[in-house]
């Protein structure tokens, strides 16, 4: 049966196994927040995975954030502003993490393009119900009178390189499924619209994603999209003053981190580390408030993640390396929504500290597999976490010798990819 905890359970390591696939497939992690610097911008908020994460691309200008932001203003002639909350380990039931505390009353349009990783996982339907329910909630509580909220259907399942038969048909049956729950709530909301799509044809030779895919994707966005932006700008007569801004920094060289263009050195470390502990993943993070962001990542991440989502939320709080040999048995992650779409099982952690001492981020590795806590030596731990600390404060020290970094400018409105 579809529904059965055997077939949950072979979709779920299904899709982890294409996470893995697409590893060495390019994901932007620069800022996405795209601003046109104009005083009275369209405000648009993009939440969402998948086509959204940006595969095969390295920016934010040329994933849908930055294409999404021209096609709408080549539309409105009005310059667009887009803010996207979200990534692929993002699934449904994290949604309300990674918004966080983040205004939604400064929006003009929200854009949502969810639940891919919900339909080729067979999230159950009552789970579904209730997580979507919450989200357009909230949405209609903290979103002004004016906004109008879009809500894309799941595409077809089989745009995904990595599903073909068994796997494509139960995926397309749960995602055909899903989107029927998500018409009818949507449907209950004054000023909200669904919206179904196809994905579009994906360019030769680069399944996973390229600029040219997502102007199209864009443009299809922005034919539904460009009217209700009118419609909300003719109907809102006070106009908020707000820049939007991706985080507010507790540790203000994180900025000049992440801002840096090249990390060329910690992206070498992390992927010796891989090779060196013999793991599926490793990374170098920052944590600051309520964020982690990766400064360096094998997995196949975006630029970040809740802090209350993370394991490393837990390094942080001591000096000393952490090693779970099983995720899901222990009492602090074993019901984390992104571990159980990473599947990620054995984790060992070492924080990073800045100059004064203060822990400030995370070197740390893990695998699907468990694995015992004598397969990591915790002196190797301190030593990869040393190396990783003194890239980092070098390059929060090349930060402090540079200007503040600037808000990301996008092209002229007429520019293309």
């Amino acid at each position: 049966m579809l529904e059965s905890r055997t077939a949950r359970a072979a979709a779920k390591l299904w899709y982890t196994r294409m996470l893995y696939v697409q590893q060495s497939v390019p994901v932007p992690r620069d800022s996405p927040v795209i601003t046109s610097g104009a005083d009275d911008p369209d405000r648009v908020l993009l939440i969402g995975n998948g086509p959204t994460h940006g595969w095969g691309t390295v920016t934010h200008e040329l994933a849908l954030t930055g294409q999404l932001a021209r096609a709408l203003t080549r539309r409105t002639r009005i310059p667009t502003d887009i803010r996207y909350i979200g990534d692929e380990m993002m699934p449904l039931a994290a949604v309300q993490s990674w918004i966080g505390d983040s205004a939604l009353a400064p929006y003009d349009l929200v854009l949502v393009v969810l639940s891919m990783n919900d339909a080729v996982r067979l999230t159950p339907a009552d789970d579904y119900r209730a997580d979507m329910t919450r989200l357009l909630d909230r949405l209609s509580a903290e979103t002004k009178p004016s906004a109008r909220i879009v809500v894309a259907g799941i595409q077809d399942v089989e745009s995904l390189p990595e599903y073909r038969g068994v796997a494509a048909r139960l995926g397309q049956r749960r995602a055909d499924l899903l989107n029927a729950i998500t018409r009818e709530l949507v449907g209950r909301y004054d000023g909200f619209a669904f919206f179904e799509h196809r994905a579009p044809q994906a360019e030769p030779g680069r399944p996973y994603g390229s600029p040219a895919l997502y102007q199209q994707w864009s443009e299809a966005f922005a034919d539904v999209c460009a009217p209700l932006l009118v419609e909300a700008r003719a109907l809102d007569p006070y106009r908020f003053q707000h820049e939007l801004a991706e985080h507010d920094w507790q540790w203000k060289p994180g900025e000049q981190v992440m801002a840096a263009g090249e990390h060329g050195s910690l992206d070498a470390l992390v992927a010796e580390a891989k090779t060196h502990f013999g793991v599926d993943a490793a990374w170098v993070s920052l944590m600051d408030g309520d964020r982690q962001f990766y400064v360096a990542n094998t997995a196949p991440a975006g630029r970040g993640m809740p802090a209350e989502l993370t394991t490393c939320q837990y390094t942080v709080q001591g000096d000393d390396p952490l090693i779970i040999e099983n995720t899901l048995r222990d009492e602090r992650t074993k019901d984390s929504p992104v571990l159980d779409l990473s599947q990620l099982r054995f984790y060992a952690g070492m924080p990073i500290k800045n100059e004064a001492g203060e822990n400030i981020g995370t070197f740390c590795v893990q695998s699907v597999l468990p694995r015992s806590r004598a397969s990591v030596s915790e002196e190797d731990l301190r030593d990869w976490a040393s190396r990783a600390q003194g890239e980092v404060l070098k390059l929060a020290a090349d930060g402090d010798r540079q200007p503040a970094p600037e808000d990301a400018q996008r092209p002229d409105a007429d520019a293309s990819v």
